[in-house]
């Protein structure tokens, strides 16, 4: 059974940190895991990730830290749903799952997502990239 717990943001990094040592892992494995450097493995750990960051990494470990986030502003589904999302969009654009969220970040997909979310968990994933691809061209981006 999985372990749940409440975790405030203002800790994320801290327990990012304790789950990837219970799980033995280096930050290099935790960042080859995930498609992130150790570097920036070590800054999420070190400072405030802001919760999406989190559920993303914990939710990529979750099956080896038998760990679940709740987060406390957003459901469950919700969580689940952007992960898929953004596990999803970086393959169908071959890229690292690091820079499908950075990239989704920085010119506001994500941001649409969180305001669209009921009619885009209705659409396909391959209609939910196009959609996505289309909001961060319109935001300067471009893959």
């Amino acid at each position: 059974m999985k372990e749940k717990r409440i975790i405030e943001p203002s800790t994320l990094g801290a327990c990012i940190r304790l789950e990837r040592k219970k799980a033995g892992l280096t930050q290099a494995q935790l960042g080859k895991l995930i498609g992130l450097s150790e570097s920036r493995v070590s800054k999420i750990e070190n400072g405030n990730p802001s919760l999406e960051v989190a559920s993303f990494i914990l939710g990529k470990l979750g099956s080896e830290l038998k760990l679940n986030v709740i987060n406390i502003n957003q459901d469950n589904k919700s969580t689940s749903f952007l992960m898929s999302v953004i596990y999803h969009y970086s393959k169908i654009k071959e890229i690292s799952l690091a820079s499908a969220y950075g990239y989704l970040k920085t010119f506001k997909g994500l941001e649409y997502l969180n305001n669209f979310i009921e009619i885009e968990r209705t659409l396909s994933f391959d209609d939910i990239a196009k959609n996505l691809s289309t909001v961060c061209a319109n935001n300067g981006g471009s893959l």
